[in-house]
């Protein structure tokens, strides 16, 4: 009886390391990671219009690029927002040097923009809020087809890198 119970010892532990090894890999398939990213879209009050930070659920690590597509497909229709960024709008690139992004739309973001100067400076803060809202990048240079272009409508200079207001 002595030699087959250290037996029995040694083969429920080989089961339990057996069973976790073909049990843990089914668990963490099913499992989806996901993070948060914060995205910010346009809020109508009866009074006026804001600027508002929305947390949305990003599919793995959220990378700027991620955040920045996922502003461009503007608002889910359960927040009850507005876009910030025009629908056609698309992102042909976003490359990050040194802390600073470079942000480089499609000619919709000027040929698309509906006007006024309010929606024109929540259109730039919803981008460099959303890009700047990751710790590694602290200004954003917004570029239209690829080159610097004075302002999107008229209201707000983007010819130099932009930094966060707040």
């Amino acid at each position: 009886m002595r030699k087959v119970k250290p037996f029995l010892v040694t083969l429920l532990i080989i089961a339990l390391a057996a069973g976790a090894y073909v049990i843990i890999p089914f668990y963490q398939q099913g499992k989806t990671t996901s993070s948060q990213a914060t995205l910010y879209f346009i809020q109508e009050t009866p009074t006026d219009f804001n600027l508002v930070p929305v947390r949305r659920q990003i599919e793995g690590d959220p990378s700027p690029t991620q955040a920045l597509q996922a502003l461009l497909e503007g608002p889910l229709p359960d927040e009850g927002l507005f876009a910030s960024v025009p629908p056609s709008v698309r992102l042909l690139g976003l490359e990050i040097n040194q802390g600073k992004a470079t942000a480089n739309f499609s000619s919709e973001i000027i040929h698309d923009f509906p006007g006024g100067s309010l929606m024109e400076a929540y259109l730039v803060e919803a981008i460099i809020n959303t890009l700047t809202e990751f710790p590694d990048i602290a200004e954003v240079q917004i570029l239209v087809d690829g080159r610097v272009v004075e302002s999107i409508g008229g209201h707000v200079l983007i010819l130099q890198p932009l930094r966060r207001k707040d």
